[in-house]
């Protein structure tokens, strides 16, 4: 019997989980399969119940279901249940078991550009699923995340609000759209060796985004307000904010970075060993 294994997300097809997924297999001889679940919300319900007794041993999840997805988990790790989102399923005869890699793919990558996080600031720029993990890994880290950003502010409030009283920090919140012209946290950002970090989906939504539309979503001025930025999104490779950041001489991370680190932890929940080196050397390159 062939294990199934999927991205389960909407939409699904620009991931890299099944390519990765899929050449580890072959590399280890495992006879085994990762697919597309491209799932829309109204059969969500019906596909979380069938792989219960479908051959589907993981699953790895994105949006819009990382929050969704922990209603129908049996178990539920420690960091997963602080987090409060779940983008990794592992059906355990039957028991699915859910955890987060993300915040351990967010904090590899931004350590392997800029080293220690501990004090340093940082500004989160969304305030969904994929958000929670990248702000619990920078405050498990010790870094002070002083602000988060998102289109609807109470949203922001209320994650920076959860946030605060977990680790006993002070954050703050505001919209997005008071960037232009109020640059929020900028006192405390200022000659600081700051981190920004875009968590939303605007470049998978809005893919023909014109040069004034993106200076709105976070004007250059902004942007340069710090010293390292880092977009989670991995298509494009060069999102439009860390061409801006490069164009400012500013250190970059790049989604994929993020992605290939939280892979390489997911695989080992889902599969149960390590993904083969070559695979993952060939991925990081990309």
């Amino acid at each position: 019997m062939t294990k199934q294994y999927g991205i389960l997300a909407f939409p699904a097809k620009q991931s890299l989980s099944p390519s990765f997924y899929n050449a580890s297999f072959e590399k280890l001889n495992l006879n085994s399969k990762f697919n597309f679940y491209e799932i829309p919300a109204d059969e969500f319900d019906k596909f979380m119940h069938k792989i219960k007794t479908e051959p589907i041993f993981g699953l790895s999840v994105s949006l819009p279901y990382k929050q969704l997805v922990m209603k129908y988990m049996d178990i539920i790790g420690e960091d997963a249940k602080k987090i409060g989102a779940v983008n990794t399923v592992v059906n355990d005869n039957g028991v699915l078991n859910g955890y987060n890699t993300d915040f351990i793919g967010s904090m590899k990558a931004l350590e392997k550009v800029v080293g220690n996080l501990k004090g340093r600031n940082a500004v989160i720029l969304g305030a969904g699923g994929a958000s929670r993990a990248v702000i619990y890994g920078l405050l498990k880290a010790g870094a002070n995340v002083i602000g988060i950003l998102n289109r609807t502010k109470e949203t922001a409030e209320s994650l920076a609000k959860e946030f605060s009283e977990m680790f006993n920090v002070k954050i703050a919140a505001d919209s997005l759209c008071n960037l232009a012209g109020n640059l929020p946290f900028k006192n405390a950002l200022k000659n600081s060796d700051s981190v920004l970090i875009q968590t939303t989906s605007i470049w998978m939504m809005n893919p023909d985004l014109t040069p004034a539309e993106i200076e709105a979503f976070c004007p250059k001025e902004y942007v340069d307000l710090f010293s390292i930025v880092m977009d989670i999104v991995y298509k494009p490779k060069i999102t439009p904010i860390l061409e801006t950041a490069l164009k400012l001489n500013k250190k970059i991370v790049t989604g994929s970075m993020m992605f290939i680190a939280q892979a390489i932890e997911q695989f080992k929940l889902i599969v149960g060993v390590e993904p083969p080196e070559e695979v993952v050397k060939t991925f990081e390159l990309q």
